[in-house]
């Protein structure tokens, strides 16, 4: 069993050992659950990873992309059919 130190201010430091164990990074979270008078669990707080919007998704690996065919391609003649049709 770990000894942690309150400071002046009230904050404790964990032991590098604890950092190492429980993988704490700066800006972790953790649950304070207080079990009775005299004792405090932590429960570090699992990151939820954002899913990406599906869009943004296509948009950043497009599943196949051929250059020559893009740079052929006349855009103002295609923005044209599109406003004509």
């Amino acid at each position: 069993m770990e000894e942690i130190i309150v400071d002046d201010k009230y904050k404790i430091h964990f032991s590098k050992k604890l950092i190492d164990i429980f993988k704490i990074k700066p800006k972790d979270r953790f649950h304070i659950n207080i079990e009775n008078k005299d004792k405090i669990v932590l429960e570090k707080i699992k990151k939820i990873k954002k899913e990406k919007d599906p869009l943004i998704e296509i948009m950043d690996s497009p599943a196949h992309v051929d250059i020559e065919k893009i740079k052929q391609i006349n855009l103002n003649a295609l923005e044209e059919e599109l406003w004509t049709t």
